[in-house]
């Protein structure tokens, strides 16, 4: 797996880019090479992050973790104790939190990342405000439930417009209290907070998702896809060259957002928002589908 990383920096490179790796899973702490592979990274001066459940951090796989070269570690939280242990396993709640003290202990920063369903979207200051009580953490996020892989077995509880709106408005007001670092990578963060400045500026001015322009998804198996969260399969990074892939019909055809379908075609923010291609893919079948959850 050493060769994926130094595949990925000779094409950094050689677009005269620079770039860095997010480690997830499942859960990456399991995999027996994840060290391996952040020294390589750190060999190349290339940040990494990982995408945690945080069960299974120890002080010792923090000092690990920084002697490496990770910086960040994100750890999913999805509702209180008693949510959060319902969706994801008995004592999952108490060893997140638990391991999220271990990092800022070790001095890594700590993201905590809520994904929202109409089962915890209740639950979002709540979390926000416990979190924060806790002072373990430096940054709280939030997305959205993507019914894919297991997650399709929530299909019926993906959030409606009004609900999604509603957390948003909430999201607005957590930020404006500064009391912690809150970035929102959705697409529709653009249009929804800066819809007048949009409007009046350069309409291809790009902003939004951040497929086919500044994120790629590599498998364990060395699978490529377009995103972690839309199982449209390129090719394979041991096999292919990854300026290729970057290059597939597919991403070529994401990049043109004037080419969507639904309201998201006719949209003034198309090129700053673009939608959530996994959500359209995962309730329409057609990644070029409208996002069904937009309330702009």
């Amino acid at each position: 797996m050493i060769s994926v990383v130094e595949k990925y920096d000779e094409f950094l490179k050689r677009m005269g880019l620079r770039g860095r790796i997010q480690f997830t899973g499942g859960e990456p702490l399991i995999c027996g090479d994840l060290f391996i592979l952040l020294d390589e990274a750190r060999k190349k001066n290339m940040p990494t992050r990982i995408l945690s459940n945080g069960t299974l951090l120890t002080r010792d796989t923090a000092i690990m973790l920084k002697d490496s070269g990770c910086k960040i570690v994100q750890i999913s939280l999805d509702g209180d104790r008693q949510t959060h242990n319902a969706i994801r396993g008995e004592f999952a709640y108490e060893k997140a939190i638990e391991g999220a003290r271990i990092l800022k202990k070790e001095g890594i920063s700590v993201t905590i990342m809520m994904t929202l369903s109409t089962v915890n979207h209740t639950l979002l200051k709540p979390v926000y405000d416990e979190v924060l009580a806790g002072a373990a953490v430096d940054r709280f996020s939030f997305s959205r439930l993507v019914p894919i892989g297991r997650g399709a077995s929530y299909r019926g509880d993906t959030l409606s417009k009004t609900q999604l709106k509603g957390l948003f408005k909430v999201g607005r007001q957590l930020k404006s209290d500064h009391r912690m670092e809150m970035p929102m990578r959705d697409p529709l963060w653009g249009p929804y907070l800066n819809s007048r400045s949009l409007s009046k500026g350069n309409p291809r001015l790009l902003s939004g998702c951040s497929i086919g322009y500044n994120g790629i998804c590599v498998d364990s198996d060395g699978s490529v896809y377009p995103c972690r969260r839309l199982p449209l399969r390129l090719g394979n990074i041991m096999t292919d060259d990854f300026g290729k892939l970057w290059n597939d019909e597919i991403l070529n055809h994401l990049r043109n957002r004037d080419v969507l379908k639904g309201k998201c075609r006719k949209c003034r923010y198309r090129w700053q928002c673009g939608g959530c291609r996994a959500v359209a893919y995962a309730i329409h079948g057609d990644y070029m589908e409208e996002d069904p959850q937009c309330f702009i």
